[in-house]
């Protein structure tokens, strides 16, 4: 009876804990990138599950993931990013990857008119070298400076009589004014107040820095001089500030493939 009793719970306790994991469900994911661009061995990880794949030579993968987990995506030619899973991406069993390519931008290099050779012990002899003076600034602690027209009047009558001694006692009469009209009379804040045309501005710019003009023509279908216009046509309709961000990236993409159908229906049907 006891040996019963105890296979019982056994089973219980390892039916508790099975469910309690995180149910995780294979979603199809493809990698789309910009033309002449590879889109093989693409790594997917994911971070919650630490499990990864990579992409087969079409871009497309397989991976398991639950709500909320965060995917990894990396390779040496593309911009690396993460990818949360949401609700949409779990209902559709579908991924879309869209990667910009990386830019390996250079630091501004200044040409030298002196030959360099390479090592620093022999270049360092050949350049000329700008002795600074030394100027002596320091002070002694006890000098005792005789008093003349740029001192301090002691005992001024004057100022007593108009109340401007400041310390009365000890006690810095002046500052405890202004302390008290401070506290009387606080500044307001002001708001800073934003253009919204420069706001828009920014983000229409940030939407032109992100991807590069022939991604968002190939990728959405438009003319590549169209592509200016429809970036301003999401900004106004659909895309904020907050979609910019790293890990909103994936409904930013979203976002702007609805705005494009709705952008080329209205403007550029025949």
């Amino acid at each position: 009876m006891v040996k019963v009793r105890f296979a019982l719970f056994f089973l219980f306790v390892t039916a508790v804990s099975l469910s309690q994991q995180t149910q995780r469900i294979a979603v199809a994911g493809e990698v789309i990138v910009t033309k002449d661009e590879d889109k093989e061995l693409v790594s997917i990880y994911n971070a919650s599950s630490e499990k990864g794949v990579a992409t087969n030579a079409e871009g497309k993968f397989t991976i398991e993931v639950a709500l909320n987990d965060r995917v990894v995506i990396t390779a040496l030619q593309f911009q690396s990013f993460t990818v949360i899973v949401d609700e949409e991406v779990l209902k559709n069993k579908r991924m879309k990857i869209y990667l910009n390519p990386y830019v390996n931008k250079l630091d501004e290099v200044f040409l030298s008119s002196y030959n360099l050779t390479g090592f620093v012990g022999i270049d360092a002899k050949n350049i000329d070298v700008i002795a600074t003076p030394d100027i002596k600034l320091s002070f002694d602690v006890d000098a005792d400076f005789a008093p003349d027209r740029f001192s301090r009047i002691e005992g001024n009558v004057a100022q007593e009589a108009l109340g401007y001694n400041t310390l009365s006692n000890g006690v810095n009469i002046t500052g405890l004014i202004e302390l008290l009209a401070k506290a009387i009379f606080p500044k307001k804040d002001k708001s800073t107040y934003v253009d919204p045309f420069l706001e828009e501005m920014n983000v229409v710019k940030q939407l032109q820095e992100k991807y590069p003009a022939d991604f968002y023509a190939e990728t959405y279908g438009l003319p590549l001089d169209s592509v200016d216009d429809f970036l301003h046509f999401a900004d106004v309709n659909a895309v904020t500030s907050q979609m910019l961000q790293p890990e909103n990236e994936l409904k930013l993409l979203q976002m702007l493939l609805q705005q494009s159908v709705i952008y080329k229906e209205r403007y550029l049907k025949d």
